[in-house]
């Protein structure tokens, strides 16, 4: 599945390009983005952008997730994924560059990826997940004001980074659940 543009009036989401490098390099050596982002490696470089750009190609065309850039005004500002997909289901992930943070933004981009998840002209999904490490009270409060109720502790129940010999690590985590009929009712505000 290609990763469709979606147009809103503040922004626009789409694939990822490699005129992104920068701002990519930039946000992702941010650090509240490697604290709470563990997808996101540490020592981000130019190869690290141009190997993840490459990467959300491949897994959408492998339908294994979905990665849009936010463009904000014609610069790159942050990250929304749908992913871990099934027919009926996925989680999404979301962050944000600095700069950009504290506008809304991140939360008018998450509910239009979320639109276009429950929407059965677009994947029609049952389900969308939201998980954070515990702590991360920024992503929860764009969780919250998406419309996540019921968030609960998961103990142990987030990927941490590896430790230095390589053994994963687990970390507690806050999530919820939403549906499609939670976020009918919800709409597009």
């Amino acid at each position: 599945m290609p990763v469709p543009e979606l147009i809103a009036e503040r922004f626009t989401l789409r694939p990822l390009r490699e005129a992104d490098i920068p701002e990519l390099i930039s946000a992702c050596q941010d650090s509240e983005i490697v604290r709470w982002c563990m997808g996101v490696p540490l020592n981000y470089s130019e190869e690290t952008a141009k190997n993840y750009i490459e990467f959300s190609h491949d897994a959408a065309d492998n339908g294994n997730e979905l990665i849009w850039g936010i463009d904000f005004s014609g610069t790159f500002a942050g990250i929304v994924s749908l992913y871990n997909l099934t027919d009926t289901s996925a989680e999404i992930g979301f962050w944000l560059a600095p700069a950009l943070r504290g506008q809304g933004l991140l939360t008018d981009a998450a509910r239009v990826v979320l639109g276009f998840a429950f929407d059965p002209l677009g994947m029609g999904l049952d389900e969308v997940t939201w998980t954070a490490i515990a702590g991360n009270a920024a992503s929860e409060r764009v969780a919250i004001k998406l419309g996540f109720s019921d968030i609960r502790c998961e103990e142990k129940g987030t990927q941490g980074r590896p430790t230095e010999n390589g053994t994963d690590t687990r970390l507690d985590a806050r999530t919820a659940t939403m549906t499609r009929k939670q976020f009918s009712h919800i709409g597009l505000d």
